[in-house]
Formats: C-alpha cells, sequence, structure tokens
C-alpha cells in the first residue's frame, strides 16, 4: 500500500478528531520532561559524579531495557484488552514512572539503580504502546504521520527543556538526587494530564479480539519480522546517542577544548548537555513538521531508508571528530545535527508503518511486538557502549565507525521489506 497524502479542506491539526492527538502531544511533553531527563543524566551523573564505572552504569541501563521486554508485551495485551485499556494501561505506566525517580532521589546506590532501570523500562513499555495505540485509534491511516510527527515534536521539546534544565539544577544544587526529585514531580503533571484529557479510544472499536491470539498472529507476520530486524539498529543507534554519545564527548572529544576553559568536570557535563540540547533535539524540534511535510509522499520504508542513510553518516561524523582536535566543537555540532535529522525522520514513520501491517483490532498488539526493539536496542546500546567507554580510547573511538558500518545491513533488511510490500 503507497502512503500518499491527500490535501483535507480543513487541515488535520484543527480538524476535531485531533484534540486526543494534541492531549495526547501535551501530556507527552511532560513524559519526556521527566523520564527523558532521567535517562539522560544518569549515565552523566552515576559515572562522572558518583564514581561509578560505565560498564556498571551502563548493565543497570540494560536491565531496564530488558524490563521493556516485559512492559511492551504487558502494555500491549492491556491496551488491546476491553476490561483495560489505553487510558488505564497510560495511568499504570505514569505511577511506575513516578515511583521510580523517587526512589532514585532517595536512594542513588547500585542496587537501587538496577531497581529504579527496572521499574521505568516496564512503565515506558506499557507508556510507548498504549500511547501510540490511541493515536492511532483516532487519526485517519493517511495523517497517521503527520500525528506522529506532534507526537515527536512535543518529545522532542519536552527533552530539550527537561535536559536543558538539568544542566541548569545541577549547577545550582550540591546534591544531583535533587534532579530525580524534580524529574518525578513532572511526571506528576503527565499523570493529572492523562487522568483529565485522555480518552480511552479502544471502547470505540467494533470488534476485539483475544490479544493473547493476537501476539500469536503478530509474531507470524513475515513483513512485521523483517521490520522488527531493522528497528533493533534503529533503536540502538538512538540509545547510543542518548546514552553514551554526550559520556563520549565529555571524557574523549571535548576535554581538549571544552575543558581548557571549564576544566572541572561538572562543567563539561553540563557544556555537552546544551550541544546535545540545542543541537540534536533542538534542531529536531525545529525540522521535525517540515520534514513529515517534505516526506509524506513517499512510501513509509523509502523514508526510513533515508533515515538510514543519515545515521550512518552522522556516526562517521562522530568518528571523524577525534581525528582532527581543532575540530571538535564544529564536528559534535555536525555529528549532532546530522543525527537529530536522521531521528527526526525515523520517528514518525516508524510506527506508521507498524500501523499499515497492523488489523485494527490489534493495533497495540502489532506496536507492542514493534516496540520490543526498543527494549532489545536499549539493552544492547547502553551495554556496549559502556564497556567501550571503560575500554582504550582506541575502543572507545572505534565504537562509532563500526556503528556507521552496521548501517549496511540496516539498508539490505529495508530493501527486502521494500521488495515484500510491492509483491503483497
Amino acid at each position: 500500500m503507497e502512503n500518499q497524502s491527500i490535501a483535507n479542506p480543513k487541515p488535520f491539526l484543527l480538524q476535531p478528531s485531533s484534540y486526543q492527538v494534541w492531549a495526547q502531544a501535551s501530556a507527552r511533553f511532560f513524559y519526556q520532561a521527566g523520564y527523558g531527563t532521567i535517562q539522560f543524566f544518569i549515565p552523566l551523573i552515576f559515572v562522572n559524579q558518583l564514581n561509578f564505572s560505565a560498564t556498571v552504569v551502563g548493565f543497570a541501563i540494560g536491565c531496564g531495557a530488558l524490563a521493556g521486554v516485559v512492559g511492551h508485551f504487558l502494555g500491549g495485551y492491556l491496551a488491546d484488552s476491553p476490561m483495560y485499556g489505553r487510558k488505564r494501561t497510560l495511568l499504570f505506566s505514569a505511577l511506575l514512572s513516578i515511583l521510580a525517580a523517587i526512589a532514585l532521589a532517595c536512594l542513588p546506590n547500585l542496587s537501587m539503580l538496577i531497581v529504579v532501570n527496572l521499574l521505568m523500562g516496564l512503565g515506558a513499555g506499557c507508556y510507548w504502546t498504549a500511547a501510540d495505540a490511541a493515536v492511532i485509534d483516532v487519526t485517519p491511516p493517511k495523517e497517521h504521520q503527520k500525528a506522529f510527527a506532534i507526537l515527536v515534536l512535543a518529545d522532542s521539546i519536552g527533552s530539550g527543556l527537561g535536559i536543558l534544565s538539568g544542566g541548569i539544577i545541577l549547577s545550582l544544587f550540591t546534591q544531583p538526587q535533587t534532579l530525580f526529585l524534580i524529574a518525578g514531580l513532572i511526571l506528576l503533571v503527565f499523570l493529572v494530564i492523562v487522568q483529565v484529557a485522555i480518552a480511552d479510544s479502544h471502547q470505540d472499536a467494533n470488534e476485539h479480539s483475544d490479544p493473547l491470539q493476537g501476539f500469536n498472529l503478530a509474531l507470524k507476520d513475515s513483513s512485521l519480522q523483517v521490520f522488527m530486524l531493522v528497528n533493533v539498529l534503529f533503536t540502538t543507534y538512538i540509545a547510543l546517542v542518548n546514552s553514551t554519545l554526550p559520556l563520549y564527548f565529555t571524557n574523549f572529544v571535548l576535554t581538549d577544548g571544552i575543558s581548557q576553559t571549564t576544566s572541572d568536570t561538572e562543567s563539561s557535563l553540563v557544556s555537552v548537555a546544551n550541544l546535545f540540547t540545542w543541537c540534536y533535539i533542538g534542531i529536531g524540534s525545529v525540522l521535525q513538521l517540515p520534514l513529515v511535510q517534505l516526506l509524506t509522499s513517499l512510501l513509509n520504508v523509502r523514508v526510513l531508508t533515508i533515515s538510514m542513510l543519515l545515521w550512518g553518516g552522522g556516526f562517521v561524523l562522530v568518528w571523524v571528530t577525534h581525528l582532527i582536535p581543532s575540530i571538535a566543537l564544529s564536528g559534535t555540532i555536525a555529528a549532532f545535527s546530522v543525527l537529530s535529522i536522521a531521528s527526526a525522520i525515523y520517528k514518525p514513520f516508524a510506527p506508521a508503518l507498524i500501523a499499515e501491517l497492523a488489523p485494527k483490532s490489534l493495533r497495540a498488539v502489532y506496536l507492542a511486538i514493534g516496540y520490543q526493539c526498543w527494549s532489545i536496542g536499549y539493552f544492547i546500546g547502553p551495554v556496549v557502549g559502556g564497556w567501550a567507554m571503560d575500554r582504550s580510547p582506541a575502543i572507545a573511538h572505534g565504537l562509532w565507525i563500526a556503528t556507521a558500518m552496521g548501517s549496511f545491513f540496516g539498508l539490505f533488511m529495508l530493501h527486502i521489506l521494500k521488495l515484500k510490500k510491492f509483491s503483497s
């Protein structure tokens, strides 16, 4: 099925059906401002300020990703079940995330770090599956990319403001755990918005099927299987950028640039957080809607191919930054910018592709299976990245060129998926 954009007499963003999209976008803004900030600062705070090894922190984050496997399956089952639905699943996710933030603020030790990541992984799995299924429910197929673009924009702005504010908070408070407590309060606002503004759209569905049987059906879908293989690569890339790349730039690239004028680790950490916010999150936010408008007439598979090319190129730029110290800062900005565009293209079109594949009554189930890739990617990325950061500079630098080479596998799998779609 080709993904063609047909103009509506009334813009989608002004249609009555878009109200729930905006409600979900508001909720996602606060969710990412809280959850995304915690995820970003955990490796920086625990490694550079609390003196944990990067390998141990990466392992803890990876445990959370494995919990996300259970979270996605649980979220898919609950969200597609007539007894629970999308809204109750979102509320459950909010409660888990708030509990994790409070626990991390009160007991910042290794055992609690692992427990917190398990709770956050479980909550995130439930959130993404239910939230995206709810958006698919209330938007026509030809508007899925635009709807998800709005959500990704809210995601980016929430993450950006959260990380930017987090850097300021770390410079103002002597106890870095204060950041986690404030993030918990932000997640409480997310819970209130879900309770007040989000409708349980799945109740309007005309048919319900047993979600357990739906998982069996979805797992046999060969197109979904191929997509999952390439999606693991996409999500591993995103996980590396969020969990490892800031640490790499802080400890291996910008130490000869930023640290000459701000010699202490804390100032360097805040500087990288600012670069990440403005160049990776900021550029993606500004270009998010224009990119979707530009690419929405193409097949989702073709758009994801463009994204994969940009991911490969972006990681090559990361690798190049250490070769010429004089351009370390400009190279960092360029790398973040290219990776930002790759991410901005990927995020709206990946769930839109899953929506193409999924029967109406099994949307959350298909999303749950497709989103297992996030759990796998967020396990592989932090574990491998943390291990590389604890090794020699040669291994730390080589990680990024090896990552870039992996994009050839992604391009091959996307080609196979495109052939399957044309032949179906």
